[in-house]
């Protein structure tokens, strides 16, 4: 492990003077469950180690107001799973959720440090993507919110500055005639970093016919970090929701990945995977939305 300093402040007005004040060399940590290993690793030395775990009253809760999602960054996977908001049609957060790591690690993991890792390896980007979720940063110098698809720039890379951390991440509740889901392969059911990750917002017309939206995310589309398959949602738009179509939206998804092969899988079996998933989400989506209907 690489030399450091370790810090825990006494309030969230101190960690912000503490990142405003040290740049570059203070970096934030939580629980440490992605963190701790690539610092073993060398891949990152900080000069000050901040932890936050002790702002806990700041910045760990789960509401829903007017409509909105709000998830604070130390809220953990386990608190996800327990909380009732993610039901029904938001029930692709408890699927990640249930498949996410061993209950050890669902109750120390937090969702600041999954986005903040900006990783194909990080399930609940895909989810939070197809929500349209913004990310809220805070500093000294006050707050901003960030659209998370602008926020995750690449591998490891993010938006934020240097004197911001991460607070919370946000989302209209979906409504009416809407489901989500999520599909995660991996070599083993949990523990392991998804070959395909998948999550679908499926909104239907009131003819529970017509897609009037499909949010598709996946862990990888064209890069090393997740993404949004824009062309397919583009296709589905206003299209009946049948065989046909489904099948037409999984040509356009394959058109629409450009995946690599690795020992994990090669990029045919990913692509194949991944539009069968496609497939396997819109019919289940379809099903949940006609049932509460």
């Amino acid at each position: 492990m690489p030399q450091f300093d370790f810090y825990l402040p006494s309030d969230l007005k101190d960690a912000l003077q503490l990142k405003e004040s040290g740049g570059e060399g203070v970096v934030v940590v939580a629980s440490g469950t992605d963190l701790m290993p690539r610092m073993r690793k060398g891949q990152v030395s900080p000069q000050i180690l901040m932890s936050i775990s002790s702002l806990e009253n700041d910045l760990r809760y789960l509401r829903r107001e007017n409509g909105v999602i709000h998830i604070g960054a130390l809220a953990t996977v386990s608190d996800l799973l327990d909380s009732p908001l993610f039901a029904e049609r938001l029930s692709m957060i408890s699927e990640a959720a249930e498949n996410f790591g061993a209950p050890q690690i669902r109750n120390v993991a937090t969702v600041g440090g999954n986005i903040c890792s900006a990783s194909s390896s990080e399930d609940f980007i895909p989810v939070l993507l197809a929500l349209d979720s913004r990310v809220k940063l805070i500093s000294e110098g006050g707050e901003r919110s960030i659209a998370l698809r602008d926020f995750v720039l690449g591998k490891r890379r993010t938006a934020m500055k240097t004197s911001e951390i991460l607070s919370e991440v946000y989302f209209e509740s979906p409504d009416g005639n809407s489901w989500s889901g999520f599909e995660k392969l991996g070599r083993r059911n949990i523990l392991i970093v998804a070959m395909v990750g998948e999550a679908l917002l499926l909104s239907l017309e009131d003819d529970l016919k017509t897609v009037k939206s499909a949010k598709i995310a996946l862990n990888r589309l064209a890069g090393r970090i997740p993404a949004l398959a824009e062309k397919t949602t583009s296709f589905m738009t206003g299209r009946k929701l049948n065989d046909e179509t489904i099948a037409e939206a999984q040509k356009v998804l394959a058109s629409e990945l450009a995946l690599t092969s690795d020992f994990r899988g090669s990029a045919a079996y990913r692509v194949s995977i991944a539009q069968a998933y496609l497939r396997r989400l819109l019919l289940r989506c379809s099903r949940k939305i006609a049932g509460s209907a």
